[in-house]
């Protein structure tokens, strides 16, 4: 953190740099971020005084008032007095597009975005924060690219957040040229004509940081035109840790369990999170070691097609992380007991009906592993299924299965005891804020870019046992073939380009929010339905489980 105490020398820099008196630099010198918690470093400020005079933000509206000071910040609020600035930089945002050649209207297809990054003047720029220079772009490994990496090269060398040209670097001692060309040129084909122009080099990346990548993360991320260069004050590297919006506690609010809409789990997502995030301090049920904070295990794991629910086991983190999505014979017991309880299924109807037959007959903790190896293979050939309609242009049809309406509630607990995450009983009341509505688009965002990522992985290397591989391409075509029995209509595809736009993840959400105004006429899909439950209901009858 930067110190609070302002150094003289710094005030004294601003006096003669904007010739405005000792106390009006002194009060520029100590710009604070948001909650008044952090003060602008040194390197920020200077960096304000270099955007403002620069050509490429000449006409910028209000950059600075009579007396030199700089007036970075605009407020979208309309009851602001700085709203007026707002619209006005907005229309300085869409004209410098306009002259940029962006494509699209207005502040449409991440324009703005792709703007800021254009303009800056070198492509870095100072964190607020701690002051150090970031790429503006996208430029840093995100934990997909790293994955992927440390899989292909068998290292754990390659880390989250690190600068592409030092990953290209590591590579550049593990394989030789031609195979970094062939990967990298596979990784990221929208940079192909930098790469001719530059070579797989650093500046090929500099140069094309404002293409959006599923691979990387930028530096910063943009926000015009609330601040005046265009973008957030933190780089990536302090967001996560300083942004008080994104403390632990702020992020509980609207942060869920992405495996649930990764995995397109069926149940009530918003109790069971709600649930989750009330953990505290207890004891791990299976190595016993007492807990400042428990680490929550689904019962039912979703990776095994369980539903969401609200039922969990208190473990530490290592005893989770090696239980993974293992079943014992006391997890059916409990399991079983919930159904009896609740007269509520606890399996996603994809996996239902091999749970139904086989459930009873797990007499030890061999046949239970049996048994959700066997619900995870089937898992598997759902979401591949899935894959195949998202591919032939039914999104639409997909977001039916999802519940984005959950978000739309806030749940309570009778006599919760966070040490377990037992409870007497819950209620849910209803809670329509913007925060929620952008929760619910945001789940079907994720859902999607989740089932992209999960159908480049192969069943081997998500350690899935070819238990269907004989039937499986068989059994997609079956579905994918009842699924184009439904005419691909105009509201069809416009689902089908939004979900599949390379643009920023608010562009999406937002384009998702004004296609959901518009009821899915579900009825068009009932045959399709009942197709995809026939083939899952036939797989499970056909399938034998070696238990004891």
């Amino acid at each position: 953190m930067v110190s609070s105490r302002i150094p003289k020398i710094h005030v004294v820099k601003i006096v003669k740099k904007w010739h405005i008196s000792f106390m009006e630099a002194k009060e520029m010198a100590k710009p604070v971020y948001g909650r008044g918690k952090y003060q602008a470093h040194q390197n920020y400020i200077d960096y304000m005084g270099l955007i403002v005079k620069h050509p490429n933000f000449k006409g910028m509206p209000n950059a600075t008032s009579e007396n030199g000071k700089i007036n970075w910040q605009v407020s979208s609020g309309k009851s602001t007095s700085f709203y007026k600035y707002y619209l006005e930089r907005f229309e300085w945002w869409v004209k410098k597009a306009n002259s940029l050649k962006v494509l699209g209207k207005g502040n449409s297809d991440d324009r703005f975005s792709i703007t800021a990054r254009l303009v800056s003047p070198t492509g870095y720029r100072p964190c607020r924060l701690c002051g150090k220079s970031q790429n503006v772009g996208y430029f840093y490994l995100n934990h997909v690219l790293t994955e992927y990496l440390n899989r292909e090269t068998k290292t754990s060398l390659f880390s989250k957040k690190m600068p592409i040209d030092e990953a290209i670097k590591i590579l550049s001692g593990i394989e030789n040229e031609k195979q970094i060309e062939e990967r990298l040129e596979k990784i990221f084909p929208e940079r192909v004509d930098f790469f001719k122009k530059l070579g797989f080099s650093k500046e090929a990346f500099e140069k094309s940081n404002y293409i959006r990548s599923v691979y990387l993360s930028p530096g910063f991320m943009c926000n015009p035109p609330d601040r005046l260069d265009g973008f957030h004050d933190y780089c990536h590297l302090c967001r996560a840790t300083k942004d008080p919006g994104r403390s632990p506690e702020n992020l509980k609010s609207y942060l869920h369990d992405r495996r649930v809409f990764e995995l397109w789990s069926d149940g009530d997502w918003l109790i069971a999170d709600a649930l989750y995030n009330s953990a505290g301090a207890g004891k791990c049920y299976i190595c016993g070691k007492k807990l400042k904070k428990i680490s929550p295990d689904h019962v039912g794991p979703l990776a095994c097609g369980f539903k969401q629910l609200p039922l969990f086991l208190p473990t530490c983190g290592p005893c989770n992380s090696s239980k993974n999505r293992r079943m014992f014979l006391s997890d059916i017991e409990i399991l079983i007991d919930y159904e009896k309880r609740t007269n509520e299924s606890v399996a996603s109807w994809q996996v239902q009906p091999l749970w139904d037959k086989y459930k009873l007959l797990v007499k030890n903790d061999r046949d239970a592993k049996e048994l959700s190896d066997y619900m995870r293979a089937m898992q598997d050939f759902y979401l591949r299924t899935l894959y195949s309609l998202f591919e032939n242009g039914y999104s639409e049809y997909l977001t039916t299965i999802l519940h984005p309406e959950y978000a739309l509630f806030k749940v309570k607990f009778d006599k919760l005891d966070s040490s377990d995450l037992t409870f007497a009983s819950f209620s849910k009341t209803p809670i329509n804020t913007k925060l929620r509505n952008s929760l619910s688009n945001r789940i079907i965002r994720i859902a999607f870019e989740e089932l992209m990522l999960y159908q480049g992985k192969s069943i081997v290397d998500r350690k899935v046992r070819k238990i269907y591989v004989d039937n499986f391409s068989g059994k997609i075509d079956e579905v994918v073939t009842e699924a184009k029995k439904v005419p691909l209509s105009q509201d069809m595809k416009n689902w089908d380009k939004a979900i599949k736009a390379n643009i920023s993840s608010a562009k999406k959400e937002s384009n998702i929010s004004s296609l959901r105004s518009k009821k899915i006429d579900s009825k068009k899909y009932t045959a399709l339905s009942k197709k995809l439950r026939q083939v899952f209901s036939i797989l499970s009858g056909s399938t034998a489980i070696p238990l004891s």
